[in-house]
C-alpha cells in the first residue's frame, strides 16, 4: 500500500543557459511559464520523481527519470508535482507539451509555433503571442486564452462551451482557420474561453 507520509517531498532548483525551445513530456504534475530575468527551473514534489532538466542545442528538455508512476487515484493530489519554469521575455522557436495529468499555465508565452497536449489538465495563457500558430489540446480540461494576436480560429468541444471576447458560440468555432497564425484549441471535456 502506497503512504504519502513514507515519501520525501523535496524541492531542486536548476540554474539553466539560455535556449529558444522547450520540449516537456511528463506523466503528472502541474508547468507554469513565468516571465522572469533568468533561464531557470525549479521543482517541487516527491523525490522519486524529481524530473530529469537539460539544456542541449538551444532546447530544454524536461522529463521524469523514471516514467513508470504509480499513481493510487485516492492520493493523487497529494503525489502532484509542480514544475516552474522561468524566462526572459523572449520568443521560444518552439514549444511541445505532452502531460497525462497536470495544468499547464503562462502569464507570458511567445512562441513562433507550439503544441500542448495535456489528457487531464487545464490550459491558462494570459498574454500569447504566435507566429505560426499553436495547438491546444486537452481531454478533460478547460482552455483559456485572455488574450493572443492569433489571426485565426479552429475551436471545439464535446462537452463544454466556447467563448470568444464574452460571446458564446456553441461547441465549435471557426474563423480565418486558412491563416498562417491560428489557435486550434481542441477539448472533449471543458470550455474553450479567447478573449
Amino acid at each position: 500500500m502506497f503512504n504519502v507520509a513514507n515519501q520525501k517531498v523535496v524541492n531542486q532548483d536548476y540554474s539553466l543557459s539560455k535556449f529558444t525551445k522547450v520540449e516537456i513530456d511528463i506523466p503528472t504534475g502541474d508547468v507554469v511559464l513565468k516571465a522572469g530575468n533568468k533561464y531557470h527551473v525549479s521543482y517541487s514534489g516527491l523525490e522519486k520523481n524529481v524530473p530529469k532538466v537539460e539544456v542541449k542545442d538551444s532546447k530544454l528538455k524536461i522529463s521524469f527519470k523514471n516514467q513508470i508512476t504509480h499513481i493510487r487515484l485516492f492520493n493523487f493530489k497529494q503525489l502532484n508535482s509542480k514544475i516552474v519554469i522561468e524566462m526572459p521575455k523572449e520568443q521560444l522557436e518552439s514549444l511541445n507539451v505532452d502531460n497525462s495529468n497536470g495544468n499547464f499555465s503562462a502569464d507570458y508565452l511567445a512562441v513562433k509555433i507550439g503544441d500542448i497536449d495535456l489528457s487531464n489538465g487545464n490550459i491558462d495563457i494570459k498574454d500569447l503571442k504566435t507566429k505560426d500558430g499553436i495547438s491546444f489540446d486537452t481531454s478533460r480540461g478547460n482552455i483559456r486564452v485572455e488574450s493572443s494576436n492569433a489571426t485565426g480560429y479552429d475551436l471545439d468541444t464535446s462537452l463544454g462551451k466556447i467563448t470568444i471576447s464574452g460571446k458564446k458560440h456553441g461547441d465549435s468555432f471557426e474563423k480565418n482557420s486558412d491563416s498562417r497564425n491560428v489557435l486550434e484549441a481542441d477539448t472533449s471535456l471543458g470550455s474553450i474561453s479567447v478573449n
